[in-house]
């Protein structure tokens, strides 16, 4: 080898960026674009918005957060408008796979390198598996988004017509299966549809088949076609065993916190005369359904935040915070994360050394990256509801602190607090919006010192024991 190519060889790998870099960076590539775009007055209605709005808005898109500081209907026009839609379904399904998606079609040569980026972005561990992972996520996004389309499009036409609930329906259908929160009906949010059943029941269905995750559909999808493929009759008791760890985790969480969110916040606001109070109890009960399901990194509000009481605000606080499911389109620390670190708390409770979960043992590696994860986040957002309180001395620590957890959970609700954050409590937010959307632990990788590649022989040290608690 010569002296030329050991030296571009070197270059090479001293400015290569490892998937994980890729992927987050990716994300800042589009925020800045979008930013540009929504700036320019060919995308406004008026007066251009200050840049920090537009980015604000821009990285609250990508984010699929759905917080915002101005009104988007008033501000932006239909460009302006299609740009943000774009936005959002790009950061719900990620930019890296709208770019595998057009290597495919175009039938490029994807390098291996290439490979393990896509890798990266789609949290797969077997390469193999890309083209049908890529191929069930934009089946599966097109078939929901557009049965969505056409269910906000009969809901929105009375008032609207026929042209623009068309356009409406299929806005809102990107921005509830995308669990962004955003909307084109005003600074109201949903609270003027609070009795809309048609409404109602396609975001909740939209933001629970957006946020369950594109694996467990697989997974779902891959038992019921090998139940239906035996010569014996279908038995939903086999089914429900075949199905994988992971996907019983999902599913068990997902109800328990949407039936306990429903039932801690139809507790706590059934006489708050401002919230649900005025209410028959059969809408009191679907709109904590629909509180419970939104607080799941959707945004969408048919009450208003501001007027919920403390105990609600804290509630969701804690629902935002554990988000959706892995692999997508919400945000959170994710339900299986916070279901590992409850087993761990379980396992100790119960002596047991290792943590065990329908007859499953989890690895101590996978238990150890979840309470990362879960400690990682909570201080990220200890440490924004400090400078917040800083930075805006007049607002309410609940609302803040609803605030910090909805943006870190990349949810979108909000105590009214948005529009009047000074410059400084907008950067936290958004600071906030792009960890919460990357994830705590692509954040350790991006800026760790050493590739996650390298491999590095383990060192086994003496045991001691230390005094806890």
């Amino acid at each position: 080898m010569t002296l030329t190519s050991v030296t571009a060889s070197r270059k090479k790998r001293k400015f290569s960026m490892s998937p994980t870099k890729l992927s987050a960076l990716s994300f800042l590539a589009v925020i800045f674009v979008g930013s540009i775009l929504l700036t320019m007055p060919f995308a406004n209605k008026g007066p251009v918005k200050p840049y920090i709005d537009n980015l604000f808005v821009s990285v609250s898109a990508v984010c699929v957060t759905g917080l915002t500081p101005i009104t988007l209907i008033d501000t932006y026009n239909v460009f302006g408008q299609v740009v943000v839609a774009l936005l959002i379904q790009i950061g719900g399904l990620g930019f890296l796979t709208f770019l595998y998606f057009f290597f495919n079609i175009t039938r490029r040569k994807i390098s291996l390198t290439n490979k393990m980026v896509f890798q990266e972005a789609l949290n797969q561990d077997n390469l193999r598996q890309l083209p049908r992972i890529l191929k069930t996520i934009f089946i599966y996004t097109g078939t929901v988004e557009g049965i969505a389309a056409i269910i906000w499009g009969v809901a929105l036409y009375p008032k609207y017509g026929l042209g623009t609930s068309i356009y409406y329906g299929i806005w809102h259908a990107i921005s509830g299966f995308c669990n962004a929160g955003f909307d084109l009906l005003g600074s109201n949010s949903l609270i003027n549809y609070q009795n809309n059943f048609l409404i109602n029941f396609v975001a909740c269905a939209e933001i629970i088949l957006g946020g369950i995750g594109f694996f467990v559909v697989l997974d779902i999808h891959d038992k019921i076609k090998q139940e239906k493929s035996r010569r014996c009759q279908f038995s939903m008791k086999r089914f429900l065993h075949s199905l994988s760890l992971h996907t019983k985790i999902v599913l068990i969480m997902t109800a328990t916190l949407l039936i306990g969110g429903t039932v801690f916040f139809l507790i706590f606001e059934f006489n708050n005369p401002k919230t649900i109070g005025h209410m028959s109890l059969p809408w009191k009960i679907g709109t904590s359904f629909f509180q419970s399901t939104t607080t799941r990194t959707a945004g969408f509000a048919t009450v208003s935040m501001y007027d919920c009481t403390t105990a609600s605000k804290i509630l969701m606080s804690i629902l935002m915070f554990i988000g959706g499911s892995p692999a997508s389109t919400a945000g959170g620390i994710k339900t299986v994360t916070f279901a590992l670190c409850a087993l761990m708390v379980l396992s100790v409770y119960r002596g047991s050394d290792e943590v065990v979960f329908k007859g499953r043992r989890i690895k101590k590696r996978t238990i150890l990256r979840a309470f990362s994860v879960f400690l990682l986040g909570l201080t990220a957002c200890v440490l924004g509801m400090m400078i917040i309180s800083i930075s805006d001395p007049d607002l309410l620590l609940p609302n803040i602190m609803m605030e910090v957890f909805s943006a870190f959970g990349t949810v979108g609700l909000s105590a009214s607090v948005t529009p009047t954050l000074s410059v400084v409590g907008k950067c936290v937010i958004m600071i906030l919006m792009y960890t919460g959307r990357i994830g705590p632990v692509s954040l350790i990788l991006l800026f760790a010192r050493k590739s996650q590649n390298r491999a590095k022989k383990e060192i086994r040290y003496p045991d001691e024991d230390v005094i806890v608690g």
